[in-house]
């Protein structure tokens, strides 16, 4: 499987691919792959910024998908499914390593401005803004990472995000409080920094 151009696929019947694989029909993985693959790509850099151990990570989750494709579950979403899967995948894969890397949680967004000056200026305050919020994000656990990913990023609910974690309900919002209280932190410093400015 290439990372390189995924083919457009759209899903008019996903539970039949998803019936499809677990019958032991290979081009429903593609299907199922080419479909998702993006979108596992950007979460897994969301949690790990190290892009050949993500990559290495999505290949793991289809070989054992397709491995194990008959003791698959019929009732299942199927982008929640892969994500727990990438998830798990990447933190044994911390676990093995005993080492973490920063994320790359903010980026830069390109936006026509009214002059070179004006660029310069804004760019320095995106790149500054940038790295300061991303060293706040590399401090979080693993765990409120991951709840911040799914509660603002993927907009599921507190009740999804607990099944995701396999955590109850109330973990889910004390990591989630943790996670922005922290966060907070870091936008208040940033605000009092540029105030100044």
């Amino acid at each position: 499987m290439s990372f390189l151009s995924p083919l457009a696929y759209t899903e008019p019947a996903i539970d039949q691919v998803w019936n499809e694989l677990r019958a032991g029909d290979k081009s429903a993985l593609e299907r199922i792959y080419t479909s998702h693959i993006k979108d596992l790509f950007s979460f897994g850099m969301s949690l790990h910024a190290d892009e050949t151990i993500v990559k290495d990570a999505i290949q793991d989750v289809f070989i054992d998908l397709w491995n194990y494709r008959f003791a698959l579950s019929s009732d299942v979403i199927i982008k929640q499914y892969l994500f727990k899967s990438l998830s798990n995948r990447i933190q044994k894969e911390l676990g093995k390593n005993s080492k973490r890397t920063s994320l790359h949680w903010l980026t830069d967004q390109e936006n026509t401005v009214a002059s070179v000056e004006d660029e310069l200026v804004k760019t320095q305050r995106e790149k500054e803004i940038s790295q300061k919020m991303g060293r706040a994000m590399k401090l979080l656990p693993l765990r409120q990472k991951e709840v911040i990913q799914y509660l603002f990023f993927e907009k599921m609910s507190y009740e999804d995000t607990a099944k995701m974690l396999d955590i109850t309900i109330r973990s889910t919002y004390t990591l989630a409080w943790k996670a922005i209280s922290a966060l907070k932190k870091a936008i208040i410093v940033l605000i009092l920094y540029f105030s100044f400015l």
